[in-house]
């Protein structure tokens, strides 16, 4: 059996680090919650570089193996913890496709984003995400045949695609009706979803924004 008693993650509240924390609610084991207001700076100081040179959150700590990147996180926990099905076996037939949509999230639907908020204007062909307006036609093309991305299975795949659409229609970027304000809709009332939201704002709570 798997020793989950070292699961560490390195989360502060307002920030990508969401993600992480609802994909450890849904693999429903035990961990440490290492919370801090992203504020002080504290994912810049020297011990938290030696574990993530890059100095982002989320981080998760796994018996002392710092694993960072949302989209590797996703990958090595659903791998290490099989029982929680929340991602594919290495021989199974939706393992490609998987592996496609955890990367969907921060490789092509992050940087369409941006392009579309920041009003970028960068030729499809000139970047590695194409544009704003293919990234939406393929995820709501997948979403109008299917209930999650694997088909009628959810899996770690629409933890990290849920939470970049919710993040895209917080700031108006993507919309929040149709096939796509279903999908999240549907998220949402995940339990795991609901308990890493209670989280959210207990920790939101003690580290209010600064007010100038």
């Amino acid at each position: 059996m798997s020793d989950t008693s070292e699961l560490t993650l390195y989360y502060a509240p307002r920030t990508r680090a969401f993600t992480a924390l609802w994909l450890l609610e849904e693999l429903g084991l035990p961990y440490r919650l290492e919370s801090f207001d992203i504020q002080t700076g504290r994912h810049k100081e020297p011990d938290y570089l030696a574990l993530n040179p890059m100095g982002k959150i989320p981080l998760v700590l796994d018996r002392g193996v710092p694993v960072s990147e949302l989209g590797a996180i996703a990958i090595y926990l659903s791998d290490r913890f099989p029982a929680a099905n929340l991602g594919a076996a290495l021989d199974a037939p939706e393992r490609a496709a998987f592996l496609r949509w955890v990367f969907f999230s921060s490789a092509i639907m992050e940087p369409a984003l941006g392009e579309k908020f920041f009003k970028w204007q960068i030729p499809a062909r000139a970047v590695a995400w194409g544009s704003f307006d293919q990234m939406l036609g393929v995820l709501t093309g997948a979403l109008e045949r299917n209930t999650y991305l694997l088909g009628e299975r959810f899996s770690a795949a629409d933890i990290l695609v849920g939470s970049t659409a919710r993040f895209g229609q917080m700031f108006g970027v993507l919309p929040k009706e149709g096939v796509l304000g279903e999908y999240t809709a549907r998220l949402s009332e995940r339990e795991a979803f609901k308990r890493a939201t209670a989280i959210e704002m207990r920790e939101d709570a003690r580290f209010p924004l600064a007010r100038s």
